[in-house]
């Protein structure tokens, strides 16, 4: 071969050589910015996860800030509703009693019988939903004040009986019936001092009690027809062998009752709601 055949081969050589290296170094550069890019690509999924996360960490805990207040407005108004038909009992009750004072009809005793029947089961409804939104600390105390509403409303009822008889026998006095009216007052008198000297001297009370209602029966007989049913007549009868309903012992253990539960009942609502507020 002939010295041009050998520099055209030595170029050819020389070319390809170059190609070859041009082609290697183009991989080379195009495998470094694939791995950048892919360096930056990771980069930015990581900090879009991050932002994501973030934003949804702030949308919880904006929706958990929310439902308790929410939930304390529900509390709130539970509460509140509660302690006013606690009350509402007591003074449906305390109204009733002296409204019968006056003369009543059929109709108003009725009335003042189902009001405070309806008092009553709103309490009890307020209650229920007392316990169902808790806590226990203010559920107890708002058991026990329903409780002793509950025994309130029963003395109360029995005393409207009790003022209600008690006006009807007034009222009969000065209506031309003085004379049997007062019959059964005297009765009633003697029963209470016997009852009283009796226990004064230590004695049984069986017999001057018997003895006592034998008398107020027969003043109560004596009465002009339907002027006190048996409910009232009973309820003078009790009233007077020891005290009317509404000065009962057991009455007025109900009325402390309500107090010391009621000021529970406040202090952990109290300590529910700001507590809450607080978290």
């Amino acid at each position: 071969m002939d010295l041009e055949g050998i520099g055209a081969l030595t170029a050819a050589g020389v070319a390809v050589f170059g190609v070859l290296a041009s082609v290697l170094v183009g991989r080379w550069q195009m495998r470094a910015a694939l791995r950048a890019a892919e360096a930056t690509g990771q980069a930015g999924l990581a900090q879009a996860e991050a932002a994501y996360r973030a934003a949804l960490d702030a949308v919880r805990a904006q929706a958990n800030a929310g439902h308790r207040q929410w939930h304390r407005g529900v509390q709130r108004e539970a509460y509140a509703a509660f302690l006013l038909a606690a009350h509402r009992v007591r003074d449906v009750g305390e109204r009733f009693v002296v409204e019968s004072e006056q003369e009543l009809s059929a109709e108003g005793v009725r009335a003042g019988r189902a009001g405070l029947d309806d008092a009553l089961a709103a309490l009890k409804a307020a209650q229920t939903i007392v316990e169902l939104e808790g806590p226990d600390e203010v559920a107890a105390p708002a058991a026990a004040m329903t409780d002793a509403a509950q025994l309130m409303s029963h003395f109360l009822g029995a005393q409207a009986v009790y003022e209600r008889a008690w006006g009807k026998l007034g009222r009969l006095a000065g209506a031309g019936g003085g004379r049997s009216a007062s019959a059964l007052v005297d009765a009633l008198e003697r029963l209470r001092a016997g009852l009283r000297a009796a226990e004064e001297d230590g004695e049984e009370s069986g017999a001057e009690s018997g003895a006592g209602e034998r008398a107020c029966r027969e003043a109560w007989g004596a009465l002009p027809a339907g002027a006190l049913d048996d409910d009232e007549f009973r309820a003078l009868l009790e009233g007077w062998s020891s005290r009317p309903p509404a000065s009962s012992r057991l009455y007025l253990d109900s009325v402390t009752r309500f107090g010391e539960a009621e000021a529970r009942f406040v202090r952990a609502a109290k300590v529910e709601l700001h507590s809450g507020s607080r978290s």
